[in-house]
């Protein structure tokens, strides 16, 4: 039987890490993005909806959805913290949307301050179906949060509508941007509505067969016109290819990771949560995407040019895509196939992305942000406040205000630990303590109390520990997870890592900033044979940092530019490694994951 994840009502989250980070989003990061949201013209889109006028629309077709992650993750900022501050800002911003929203259920503030007669011509392109399914996913946390019905009705309005216009004997159609399937879902179980997670599955099922609705638009003038800038995309030679949306293919046919990567991640949750036939396309896809096509920190999409996958081994470091967004559906994805399977391999890489690919995408004040995350820097890559394009931002705020969710789910009346972060989980039939250190060494105590059984999962970079994967835990058991600093290498077929390596403790990366060598970073020599030295810090994030012994090289920097080659004067150096997430914190300069290994 499927595991099922607990409500945040069941969790109480004691980590002083993810505390920590959400302390900072209540603090600054929340109250900052709505500052964005209100300075950027995307709440006065809904206003001016809301007054029924035409025209103004300001900013990108999909800024809505901005306004909806933003909403879910305050509903979790209240739901976890009933006290924070922000909660007239939510209930304006509920009321903001709630005006907006057409008799009919629709709403996108881009058509309704446009042309209403072009919406839904344009699936391939204009986001209108993700946007409401961010509606539907913010609807479902408010409610939980507050117990109110305002948001709720929105979304279930909008649930309506599409479930009137789309499926089995009427328009077949989805969204170019999948999100909508698994909010689907989410809302059809909040409500008792099973026609919404219906649509999905139907949805789901539907990508990929001929003929494709999305070629269709194509034909049209009107649709042709809405499409325009996705013809490099999807029409590139002149012919329909559905790669980049995953609509190439039946999903039971596809084989591999390809197009835009947060497309593929969302698309592939919803297939999970509405119970599509996938068969074993699902783990056959994982499989490729974790051998051939996923950078060390759990990152993914490695092209710039369609936001996603190019081909195997493509992993540059400096020109890395790895976007935030995308990372966040990987723990989405990799949470959903842990819990359908139980097999641990996917909460290994929902673990590597989370304290990696998806923290590095925020400051540690939580008020500027990393569209993309490389791993190579000169420095020129520093985060932003805010981006045109804004889906990270508050898209990292929903994963951080409800990241205990994604640590344990009860199966067959066992709750299987696959974060065994310290906290208080409540069951039907009693309740489970998890007690430790977690992951930053130690032991992990699990007490139990009532008629419950609890599972551990054992990463498999716990030294001395028998045996990987889950294991049975009694009340009072005391297991311990201690991870040493290791050095990995990397596959030959990779370009950029031929003959380097990286540092990794645990289910840390670790990189070089130039803030700690006080030289260019591309010029020291780790030795790694040796075994770096923890340094701790008195920061309940960056707790722990990793002292490098090795060499530095000092070349001449004279001119000319090329020369006969000659020897490069080294002098034994030593370095600190920070955990990657949180580079780009300090003065700005160069920083490297992976190292020159073996120079003497």
């Amino acid at each position: 039987m499927p595991g099922a994840p607990l409500p945040l009502s069941s969790i109480e989250l004691r980590d002083p890490f993810w505390l920590a980070w959400q302390g900072a989003f209540l603090s600054k990061g929340l109250g900052h993005q709505w500052r964005q949201l209100e300075e950027t013209g995307r709440l006065d889109n809904f206003r001016r909806a809301a007054r029924g006028e035409k025209g103004g629309f300001e900013g990108y077709y999909f800024n809505d959805s901005d306004v909806f992650k933003w909403l879910e993750a305050a509903s979790y900022a209240l739901a976890g913290h009933p006290g924070w501050e922000g909660a007239d800002l939510v209930e304006q911003t509920v009321s903001i949307v709630q005006d907006a929203q057409a008799p009919d259920g629709y709403l996108d503030t881009a058509f309704q301050l446009g042309d209403m007669d072009e919406r839904w011509r344009a699936l391939t392109a204009k986001h209108e179906m993700y946007c409401m399914g961010h509606l539907m996913e913010a609807s479902v946390a408010h409610k939980s949060a507050t117990g109110s019905d305002d948001l709720l009705n929105v979304g279930r309005k909008a649930a309506d509508l599409l479930v009137e216009t789309f499926g089995p004997g009427r328009r077949k159609g989805y969204c170019g941007h999948q999100e909508v399937e698994l909010a689907l879902c989410a809302l059809g179980a909040a409500v008792g509505r099973d026609e919404y997670a219906s649509l999905a599955r139907w949805m789901v099922e539907e990508r990929g067969s001929r003929p494709s609705p999305f070629e269709a638009e194509f034909a049209d003038p009107v649709g042709k016109r809405l499409n325009e800038g996705y013809v490099p995309l999807v029409m590139a030679r002149g012919t329909y290819d559905g790669s980049y949306f995953q609509d190439h293919l039946p999903l039971q046919e596809q084989t591999e990771a390809v197009g835009h990567a947060v497309r593929a991640m969302y698309f592939y949750c919803g297939a999970l949560d509405s119970g599509a036939s996938a068969g074993s396309a699902l783990r056959t896809i994982w499989s490729n995407l974790v051998a051939k096509r996923i950078y060390i920190t759990g990152g993914i999409g490695s092209a710039g040019r369609n936001e996603g996958f190019s081909m195997d081994y493509d992993l540059p470091n400096r020109e890395a895509y790895s976007e935030t967004c995308a990372a966040i559906g990987l723990v989405m994805w990799a949470a959903r196939m842990s819990r359908a399977t139980g097999d641990p391999q996917y909460a290994e890489w929902m673990e590597r992305a989370l304290y990696n690919a998806v923290l590095s995408g925020v400051n540690l004040d939580t008020d500027r942000y990393f569209y993309v995350n490389p791993l190579e820097s000169r420095g020129d890559r520093h985060r932003e406040p805010w981006f045109g394009c804004a889906c990270c931002p508050p898209n990292i705020a929903r994963l951080t205000m409800s990241v205990q969710r994604y640590a344990a789910y009860v199966s067959d009346g066992v709750l299987t630990i696959d974060l065994p972060w310290p906290a208080r989980y409540d069951l039907s039939g009693g309740s489970v303590e998890v007690e430790g250190d977690y992951p930053f060494g130690g032991d992990v105590r699990v007490r139990i109390e009532g008629d419950v059984k609890a599972r551990l999962r054992i990463p498999s970079w716990a030294e001395g520990t028998a045996g990987h994967g889950y294991r049975d835990v009694r009340s009072g058991e005391t297991v311990a997870l201690r991870a040493d600093p290791v050095w990995f290498g990397c596959d030959p077929r990779v370009p950029d890592n031929f003959g380097r390596a990286t540092l990794v403790q645990g289910p840390f990366v670790y990189c070089l900033e130039e803030a700690d060598l006080g030289s260019a970073t591309h010029l020291f020599f780790p030795d790694i044979q040796d075994t770096p030295i923890e340094v701790s810090r008195d920061d309940q994030r960056v707790r722990k940092c990793l002292k490098v012994g090795g060499r530095i090289g000092h070349p001449a920097a004279t001119p000319p530019l090329y020369r006969p080659p000659s020897p490069v004067q080294m002098e034994p150096a030593e370095a600190l490694f920070v955990p990657y997430f949180s580079w780009d914190n300090r003065t700005p300069g160069t920083m490297t994951v992976w190292q020159h290994a073996g120079q003497k």
